[in-house]
C-alpha cells in the first residue's frame, strides 16, 4: 500500500471485529472454562476501544504492507490456518509442535542460514514452550485444548 493510513482505526475496529466475533462465540462454553476467555475478550475490547479514541484524539498514519515480505505474511497466515485445521486431527499439542516448529523454521531463513543442527535445537525449546502453556492452560485455568489422534 503506498499511501499513509491511519492504524489505530484499522487496529481497533479490527479489534471490536474480533471482539464481536469472539463474544458471541462464548455460549457453548462450560462455566467452568469461561473465566479466562471472558477475560480476554473483555480485554480486547477495551484495548481496541482505547485504540479508535486514540484514533480520533491523537492520530498516527503510517504506511501498512511496505516492509517485510509479502510473500512470507502469506506463507505464514496459511501455516496458521492448516494448525487450526489440523488441531481436531492431531490434538492441541501435537499440532502445535509440528506447526511452530514449522512457522519458526520458515520465518528463521530470512535472517538466517538455517541448519539441521540448529532446527534440531530449536525443536526441544518449542516442545517446552508447548508443553507450558499446554498444562497452564489443562491445569490452572482449566481450559478444555482440542484433543485429536494423539491427546
Amino acid at each position: 500500500m503506498n499511501r499513509d493510513v491511519n492504524t489505530e482505526i484499522i487496529s481497533g475496529g479490527v479489534g471490536l471485529l474480533l471482539t464481536a466475533v469472539f463474544f458471541f462465540a462464548l455460549e457453548d462454553i462450560s462455566w467452568m472454562s469461561i473465566i479466562f476467555p471472558k477475560t480476554v475478550v473483555y480485554i480486547m475490547a477495551v484495548m481496541s476501544s482505547v485504540l479508535l479514541v486514540k484514533a480520533f484524539v491523537n492520530p498516527s498514519y503510517a504506511r501498512i504492507f511496505n516492509v517485510g515480505s509479502n510473500w512470507r505474511w502469506i506463507v505464514t497466515g496459511v501455516l496458521f490456518f492448516l494448525w487450526v485445521i489440523f488441531m481436531p486431527v492431531l490434538g492441541f499439542f501435537v499440532s502445535t509442535v509440528v506447526f511452530m516448529t514449522a512457522i519458526v523454521g520458515y520465518l528463521a531463513r530470512a535472517r538466517t542460514q538455517v541448519t539441521i543442527g540448529k532446527f534440531m535445537l530449536w525443536i526441544p525449546v518449542v516442545i517446552a514452550e508447548v508443553t507450558f502453556f499446554y498444562l497452564i492452560f489443562t491445569k490452572v485455568l482449566f481450559v478444555p485444548l482440542p484433543e485429536g489422534l494423539f491427546f
